[in-house]
């Protein structure tokens, strides 16, 4: 290929960088630096990488083979025009960002988006987690697919409207779900009964989408439309006007898609 791959740059010290630098490593990459507007968060993710770590973009390693950005959206574009290596492949991690915010800055880029929820505080089998790669030329992906498959066995090369796709549906399908989850466990612990009371339902819904389509697996009274029971709920959610228009939406939309 062409490329050599021997050193990394972490720009960034979150969820996203913190699980995806120690997969890295793991499968022998060597992180020489991490950077981090918070140089607490810089140093706690160089410490267990045995890096260095800086809070000042403009101290950023200037030597590295790959700058591997994992940001926020809203800063990634400021950082990508601060780190001015051409020499170098400079890749981000972001979900709903176009690959061609790198365009006019550098030659060689790409993005490795890794679709999965993570958490500092959780670990997470990254062996398993889907990894979607795109380059900017067919030389590009050929070598961020082999950085990809040396973390990941679920590997996949696509375009940026179908990853802004896969960003969108994760967001219904994780963030979202959490969300509820966190609605679910306000309401047991307001009656007095613990969150993991819940858990084994959880679970249940969550294995049958192995085996059942979402559509299929749907139940409930929204998906006959159980009137007495909705207006039963709504009633009880008098005090909560927010989530009692959550309640009738998405009661209205498991309906209306039963037969789509």
């Amino acid at each position: 290929m062409g490329f050599q791959m021997n050193s990394i740059v972490i720009i960034g010290a979150g969820n996203v960088a913190t699980h995806i630098s120690q997969a890295l490593q793991k499968s022998g990459f060597k992180i020489i630096q991490i950077y981090s507007r918070t140089q607490a968060a810089a140093k706690t993710l160089a410490n267990i990488l045995n890096a260095s770590y800086t809070s000042d973009i403009e101290s950023i390693c200037r030597t590295a083979d790959l700058y591997l950005y994992a940001l926020k959206d809203n800063a990634l574009e400021f950082a990508i025009k601060k780190v001015s290596v051409p020499e170098a492949l400079h890749v981000h991690t972001a979900g709903s960002v176009p690959i061609s915010v790198f365009e006019h800055v550098t030659p060689r880029y790409g993005v490795l988006y890794p679709l999965q929820t993570f958490s500092k505080t959780k670990h997470t089998e990254f062996n398993n987690v889907p990894v979607l790669v795109e380059g900017n030329n067919p030389e590009t992906t050929d070598v961020l697919m082999s950085i990809a498959q040396k973390i990941s066995t679920n590997c996949y090369p696509i375009d940026s409207e179908q990853r802004a796709a896969l960003h969108l549906a994760a967001v219904f399908c994780c963030n979202f779900v959490n969300s509820m989850y966190n609605v679910a466990e306000k309401i047991v612990s307001e009656a007095g009964l613990p969150f993991n009371i819940l858990q084994p339902l959880i679970d249940e819904t969550a294995e049958k989408i192995h085996h059942l389509l979402p559509a299929q697996a749907q139940t409930g009274p929204a998906v006959r439309y159980d009137t007495k029971i909705i207006e039963k709920h709504l009633e009880m959610l008098n005090g909560n006007p927010q989530l009692q228009h959550i309640y009738r939406e998405i009661s209205s939309l498991i309906f209306d898609m039963r037969t789509k």
